[in-house]
């Protein structure tokens, strides 16, 4: 596992105390030289001066959550590697990178120069006031659950249709939403719980599980339930919520490894399965 930490670099983005592009480019470039092309690429659809400017601003003056953020960067790092190979079993030939992004995300789970990677983006980091050390320890737990997830599958699963799109979703953010919990060493933790979000998801769960499904059988879009831009009834990320308790209930009676490798067919099942419980309750 390499941990590459550019904190002490991010401040020559700025300038005279001002977001620069080009500069940003130069500093994006020493992660790797396909780097800054990858994150530009991410984020194209954005309105730069409307969307990501404001918050790359936002998080130079608050340079106590930036410090807050990368001191729980540091701690969640340290003997990383031997927690995720006690808790998941295996060994995860993964780069993480802290890192001054275009607000790709607090966390992304992809590849650097064909290497699995678990990207941190900090300025997201800070504008969603996740900079303590446990929910920054979270976040990567969360998207080395996602690695784990592609290395594991084995089963090759094409998504054509947006009822097969949104199971996946439900189904991989929940995997990944699994594998945190066991990592950390918490059932009921979730890094999205801040202003009695948990309290909300689970005092209305019976009609968020019951709407999924009602979108996943008309084909509607199910954006509202994933990603802090969206938010369902004011309330972001409750995918992961539904995600992880889908998944939990199938852990009931197959192992981690068999529920990687599920079919869509028996996602959909377990998710009416599970609906069907909730409104009998």
């Amino acid at each position: 596992m390499k941990i590459t930490d550019t904190f002490d670099d991010i401040w020559q983005c700025y300038p005279n105390g001002r977001f620069d592009l080009s500069c940003w480019e130069l500093y994006a470039k020493k992660i790797s030289t396909t780097f800054a092309d990858k994150i530009k690429d991410d984020t194209a659809d954005y309105d730069f001066e409307r969307d990501i400017l404001p918050v790359l601003q936002a998080a130079y003056a608050d340079k106590d959550k930036l410090y807050e953020a990368h001191n729980s960067f540091c701690k969640a790092v340290c003997g990383l590697a031997e927690k995720v190979r006690e808790k998941l079993d295996c060994d995860l030939d993964t780069h993480i990178v802290l890192y001054l992004g275009l607000c790709s995300g607090a966390g992304w789970a992809t590849d650097i120069d064909g290497v699995p990677a678990v990207l941190l983006g900090i300025e997201k980091i800070v504008e969603l006031c996740w900079t303590d050390e446990k929910t920054v320890s979270a976040l990567i737990y969360h998207e080395l659950g996602h690695i784990w997830h592609y290395r594991t599958r084995t089963v090759r699963t094409e998504l054509k249709s947006p009822a097969e799109k949104a199971l996946w979703q439900l189904y991989s953010e929940g995997i990944a939403m699994y594998a945190e919990q066991l990592i950390c060493g918490g059932e009921n933790f979730y890094h999205q719980d801040k202003n009695g979000w948990l309290k909300w998801c689970t005092e209305n769960r019976a009609r968020l599980f019951g709407e999924f499904l009602k979108r996943v059988e008309t084909g509607e879009s199910v954006r509202c339930f994933f990603g802090d831009c969206n938010d369902f009834e004011g309330y972001s990320d409750v995918g992961y919520y539904l995600g992880c308790e889908l998944v939990r209930s199938m852990v009931e009676n197959r192992s981690l490894n068999e529920i990687a490798n599920a079919e869509l067919s028996e996602i959909e099942k377990t998710l009416k399965m599970r609906s069907q419980i909730e409104y009998t309750v």
